[in-house]
């Protein structure tokens, strides 16, 4: 190279020298791309180190070890159950940080049921570093580059997989699952869901409860024998156990109730047997009539009176109602017996996540009355009371609205005991006996989009079915025996509930769930009992407990899906 190139930019070195036009322009094109391309990853890695700070969050116990299961583990799919307020949104970020600190993933996509979730976990990924876009659509197909990853729902994904298997395939992501069991919303959203993220990197499923699928198994998940398997649980008894979690009182009342159906006047209280059609009718019933509800919610309010004279000022309560005109009623009927507006937060409007996150904080308000907005993953610690006032009776939804009652807090007398008043509905004290005594516990099905409401609307014809009149009365507190204290720590005993009365319940659902299949597939109880014990191996009144189990998990499920007849 001569004194007149030797001070001459690179590209203009090389355009000086004796080269031939073709390999000058081909060297030039070569050196151009490389350059722009070294330009965007260093400008890339520069990005993610610069805005992603070291992690300094405390984690708990089963939050370190979870993190190094995943860390060693083999595959590419990992399921985390830990029941509800352990921190499973703190352990998936912990695990975020790990992969973008080390470059395994240069991005994130979390996945989740709702709108208001996305909000959440935007704002608890922001807290740590990772900045997530909670408002991303499909028109706009990517987040901006200065975002680490986005937020996204399930039926957003399922709308357009292609333009999220793009993104996958473009970049290095991080799949974060939240309640992935909402796949089965949709008849296609599984497959939907494994075209658009196969390319990923890995896939974090989080989930607060088991679950089962057995016609459309949700993808990356392990089954076995139709139940999900975890590679790390950490359950409600572990989490009681740790102080992460409070131990729930049930109150449960009983009442003499009113109604017409199908022409009839009928007349029962919870104590007495009835075919599967009535039972629902008289849990309605309960929760329709001022003179059963408001008594429940008195007392209720008299022990969050309690609770934030003795142990928790800002103590809070909450009603969970069937749709919105019976929220809208509940709250009235909350402000005539307490004296103050409540909240209301109902799924279809637009201000349902303001009333929330403002009733989170409003430490002066006492109580929030809402339908389907608290039930999965809402973060609202202060909530100490509740009264379930729905009448959705599946076990993952009840186990749900426990959740939003156990979350711990700092600087609070132990052991922060929760209350959820219920109606002494045979099928929700059967849930609430197996939380009491802390079961392990597989859910036969998945909660379908938006609910179930096991009732319908309520008919003026009178043929139909008309509540009449309830009235209230308090019958046991299931769980009440469950806590002491010794000095600082929660201690929990073994349960006192005989065998007797473990398969006396069972059996009481296993003939209402009989009933209900029986009259819903038009299938004798003859037909039903030699399904049953082909299938279980036992007749009911010698049925062991886990074959009443199986039993009870079945009829759950031909309750729902309908009656297969197959062995």
């Amino acid at each position: 190279m001569n004194g007149t190139t030797r001070n001459l930019p690179p590209f203009d070195k090389l355009r000086a020298n004796r080269v031939s036009p073709e390999c000058r322009d081909a060297i030039l094109a070569y050196l151009h791309n490389l350059s722009s391309r070294t330009v965007d990853f260093l400008h890339c890695h520069e990005s993610i180190m610069k805005l992603l700070p070291a992690w300094t969050a405390p984690l708990r116990d089963w939050q370190l070890r979870a993190l190094s299961a995943v860390c060693t583990h083999q595959t590419r799919d990992f399921l985390a159950m830990a029941t509800p307020a352990a921190g499973k949104t703190r352990f998936a970020l912990r695990v975020a940080h790990e992969f973008m600190t080390k470059q395994v993933a240069v991005r994130l996509l979390v996945v989740c049921p709702t709108n208001h979730l996305r909000m959440q976990w935007a704002d608890a990924a922001g807290k740590i570093g990772l900045q997530l876009d909670p408002i991303l659509t499909n028109e706009q197909a990517a987040e901006a580059p200065d975002y680490h990853g986005a937020v996204v729902t399930y039926q957003q994904v399922c709308l357009a997989p292609a333009i999220f298997q793009r993104a996958c395939k473009s970049k290095k992501t991080l799949l974060i699952f939240d309640e992935l069991h909402h796949a089965g919303d949709g008849k296609n959203w599984g497959k939907a869901l494994r075209s658009a993220f196969d390319p990923s990197v890995f896939r974090l499923i989080l989930s607060g409860t088991p679950f089962r699928s057995d016609n459309n198994p949700i993808p990356f998940i392990r089954y076995e024998q139709g139940e999900s398997r975890a590679d790390f649980a950490y359950g409600y008894t572990d989490a009681i156990r740790d102080n992460v979690c409070r131990p729930i009182v049930f109150p449960s009342y009983e009442g003499e109730l009113t109604w017409l159906s199908e022409g009839r006047e009928h007349q029962a209280t919870f104590e007495d047997g009835l075919t599967f059609n009535r039972q629902r009718e008289r849990l309605k019933t309960a929760l329709l009539q001022e003179t059963w509800l408001g008594p429940v919610i008195t007392d209720a309010h008299a022990q969050l009176t309690r609770l934030r004279k003795q142990e928790q000022p800002d103590a809070g309560g909450l009603i969970v109602c069937m749709d919105q005109d019976h929220a809208r009623w509940v709250a009235d009927l909350v402000g005539r017996i307490v004296g103050t507006k409540a909240a209301v937060a109902v799924s279809d409007d637009p201000a349902a996540s303001r009333t929330i996150e403002e009733f989170a904080g409003h430490k002066t308000q006492q109580w929030l009355v809402a339908v389907n907005m608290v039930s999965e993953g809402v973060d609202i610690p202060r909530l100490r009371v509740g009264v379930y006032g729905t009448n959705v009776v599946t076990e993952m939804y009840f186990r749900q609205v426990v959740g939003r009652f156990v979350r711990m807090q700092e600087g609070l007398p132990k052991p922060q005991r929760a209350w959820l008043y219920l109606p002494k509905d045979p099928v929700l004290v059967h849930y609430a006996k197996q939380i009491k005594a802390e079961r392990d516990h597989v859910l036969e099905d998945i909660m379908p989009a938006g609910q179930r409401d096991l009732f319908g609307r309520v008919t003026v014809s009178t043929n139909e079915y008309v509540p009449l009149m309830a009235v209230a009365r308090m019958d046991s507190l299931i769980g009440e025996d469950e806590v002491r204290v010794e000095g600082d720590s929660a201690a929990v005993t073994e349960s006192s509930i005989s065998l007797h009365e473990q398969k006396q319940g069972l059996r009481d659902l296993h003939r209402l769930l009989v009933a209900g299949v029986a009259r819903n597939s038009g299938i004798d109880h003859r037909r039903l009992n030699a399904e049953l014990i082909a299938r279980t191996g036992s007749r009911v009144d010698q049925a062991t407990i886990e074959q009443l189990r199986k039993r009870i998990q079945l009829l759950e499920r031909w309750k729902e899906r309908g009656y297969d007849g197959k062995r």
